[in-house]
């Protein structure tokens, strides 16, 4: 009877102990997502605003960090370093050097929470596509149809290729397609990417005149493509992404990691090649087919750094 008593002593100091651990580890994470929104609010308060506010400061301030903190909470669960507050600090501070088109979130306008708003709909979407696509989500089929096509009108940069890989990964599953939670978001994507392709002011005017686009697109092709190759390499997130990614490969270990990367983010991997693809037809303009290629490269990189640190700084995420 001793001996029982002792067992049930022990297991309940370590459950106690288990609990408080994991209650401090919540502390920590929650601190640090705390640490990021008193910074950056701070940052757009101080730093002042060219040619002024245009909307009340304290609204425009608020929904900006807002709207980044979900980002990099986004961002951390796709990465998976959301485990740790040093995990969270250290996302939030990838994305404000390397997410491209940061520097409009300090515009402090209407345009900065468009593209906030874009961007967070983007890793929403990639990392919960296998979920989705198992799922019955029946009233809520209407909601993710118009979030497709706000996410695919409102961001040119990755309209083409996400909308691509999203109709490509679809046809994968073409028998059961309209039984999948996944089939409003591609077709909210394709509505999107259609109204940008007509609305865009980057847009050609010829683009729906195919006897008269595709012609004019495919002589344009190679210096199209130099142009674009020659922008990615002066950006640092293509070019820090693909220095990492040959470093990473040398090694038999290194391989197996890229390997098990775009197994887990396929949806991802997809993405940045119809990214790449869509480089020489440039439908919507070279600044936004630069702009699609570095932000899916952002998350191939942050992969690539975590994978670094874990293996020899030994940083637990």
């Amino acid at each position: 009877m001793a001996e029982k008593s002792w067992w049930f002593d022990r297991i309940c100091v370590l459950l106690q102990k288990e609990i408080m651990e994991n209650r401090q580890r919540i502390q920590r994470i929650s601190l640090s997502y705390l640490l990021i929104t008193l910074l950056l609010f701070a940052a757009l308060t101080y730093i002042p605003v060219p040619g002024g506010y245009t909307w009340n400061p304290w609204i425009i301030n608020t929904a900006t960090t807002l709207l980044f903190v979900l980002l990099t909470w986004l961002t951390a669960r796709l990465a998976r370093t959301h485990g740790t507050g040093l995990g969270v600090v250290l996302t939030g501070l990838f994305l404000l050097l390397f997410c491209p088109g940061v520097e409009k979130f300090f515009l402090r306008d209407e345009q900065a929470l468009l593209e906030l708003c874009s961007q967070c709909i983007v890793p929403f979407f990639m990392s919960q596509y296998v979920r989705l696509r198992r799922k019955d989500f029946k009233y809520w089929y209407f909601l993710m149809l118009l979030m497709g096509t706000f996410c695919s009108y409102t961001h040119n940069g990755v309209t083409i290729p996400l909308c691509a890989a999203f109709f490509w990964l679809s046809f994968r599953h073409l028998k059961g397609f309209f039984r999948m939670a996944c089939w409003p978001m591609v077709i909210g994507f394709a509505i999107g990417t259609t109204l940008s392709l007509i609305f865009s002011p980057d847009a050609p005017s010829s683009i729906l005149r195919l006897d008269l686009y595709l012609p004019q697109t495919l002589a344009q092709a190679p210096s199209t493509t130099w142009v674009v190759l020659r922008t990615l390499w002066d950006t640092k997130v293509f070019a820090l992404a693909l220095v990492l990614t040959a470093y990473v490969a040398y090694g038999p270990k290194g391989r197996q990691m890229i390997k098990h990367i775009a197994r887990r983010h396929f949806a991802l991997c997809v993405c940045l090649v119809f990214s790449l693809v869509s480089m020489p037809f440039a439908p919507l303009g070279i600044d936004n087919a630069v702009h699609g290629v570095c932000f899916f490269c952002m998350f191939w990189l942050l992969f690539l750094v975590k994978y670094l640190m874990e293996r020899y700084w030994k940083v637990k995420f």
